[in-house]
């Protein structure tokens, strides 16, 4: 049988588009303040300080995606962060997505320059919060909602309400009490896929 040339093209911008195209943009809020009793050379600790000071720039974040008409949704790493999710419809690749989260993360740099950096020195980092817009590539790790941490008592990376975010404390949520939350709470991220928006008018503004 012959090749169906036509098909085959099909199938590549097909692949092309399911693999290159996100369907989100990603904020990564690394806090880079440390407890004090880290070993010399140790990535910093969950502590409440750290992670009360993520929150306050992840609602800021929050407040820029409003004024683009973004909608976001949040959860606990699981372990020091916070993650955002920003759903988008399928229409810009990885280096346009990324490009927008880079922009956004560097106007907050720039507008708060002693608390938040997004240089990847980790001698600059310290003692401010690293906005890491590189997740924003194909092959970039990013643990999913839901899924438990290797750490103490495993922690569980957790959607959360937006008025939950300076309430809450990686360690309140673990296997043992999120399906409780979840039973009470339901999936706070359920609509997540319904809530793609087009990334163009928003790429107008910044």
């Amino acid at each position: 049988d012959s090749l169906d040339l036509s098909a085959i093209k099909n199938e590549r911008i097909r692949t092309d588009a399911l693999v290159n195209y996100p369907d989100f943009i990603v904020f990564d809020i690394d806090p880079y303040i440390y407890s004090g009793n880290e070993k010399a050379g140790a990535e910093p600790e969950l502590n409440r300080q750290a992670f009360r000071k993520a929150g306050e720039f992840a609602l800021h974040v929050k407040e820029i995606m409003d004024s683009l008409s973004l909608a976001a949704f949040i959860k606990t790493s699981g372990k020091t962060g916070l993650h955002i999710f920003v759903p988008i419809i399928r229409k810009y690749d990885y280096a346009a997505v990324r490009a927008f989260a880079g922009t956004v993360s560097k106007f907050l740099a720039q507008k708060y320059p002693d608390e938040i950096t997004v240089e990847w020195a980790v001698e600059k980092r310290t003692g401010k919060i690293f906005m890491d817009f590189n997740q924003n590539a194909r092959g970039k790790n990013i643990a999913s909602i839901y899924s438990p941490r290797i750490a103490p008592n495993a922690p569980v990376s957790v959607p959360l309400a937006w008025d939950e975010v300076t309430k809450v404390y990686p360690t309140d949520f673990d296997l043992l009490n999120v399906p409780d939350r979840l039973q009470k709470k339901g999936d706070l991220w359920a609509k997540l896929l319904e809530s793609k928006r087009d990334l163009s008018e928003a790429l107008k503004k910044v």
